[in-house]
């Protein structure tokens, strides 16, 4: 009996840290990219800023997330279509014109574009980033439509 309490002391241990480890192992699906900070981050798609700040990327895989040390948030990496409309804006010439327009913005693929991404977006909302898209692309559009004369937007329509 003296042998035994040890060696279930020992099975108990093991099966609590095998407990911790499955429940800290936190995978990405292909379609998202999981965002890990803090500490002991490793070597592999680690993201060091200008700043010296790091993050860890993980694509289409896993990573053990340290407790306490580490924190996780996932990104969607799908693309997504936005529908864009000015209301009237004056051309070149000075005639009023209004335009619709369409586009669709996606997160790049590479670990700096998905690090940038993650620095401006993380912790946002679906519609809080289409309507930050939104009107950065809304502004873009009346800003060459003022630049161009009513011609030049009825022959370039692309």
């Amino acid at each position: 009996m003296g042998i035994l309490l040890p060696i279930i002391i020992a099975v108990l241990v093991l099966l609590m840290l095998l407990i911790v480890f499955v429940s800290k192992y936190q995978t990405a699906k292909p379609d998202e990219a999981l965002i890990i900070s803090g500490s002991y981050l490793g070597s592999k798609n680690v993201h060091v800023d200008e700043g010296g700040n790091k993050i860890k990327i993980v694509r289409g895989g896993g990573a053990f997330v340290l407790p306490v040390f580490q924190r996780s948030n996932r990104i969607s990496l799908l693309s997504s279509k936005l529908d864009v409309s000015t209301p009237e804006v004056y051309t070149e010439q000075g005639v009023p014109v209004m335009c619709d327009g369409t586009s669709i913005i996606k997160i790049g693929s590479s670990v700096e574009e998905i690090a940038t991404a993650a620095e401006q977006f993380l912790g946002k909302t679906t519609e809080e980033l289409e309507n930050e898209a939104r009107e950065v692309l809304e502004g873009h559009l009346r800003s060459i439509l003022g630049s161009m004369t009513v011609e030049e937007i009825y022959q370039n329509r692309d």
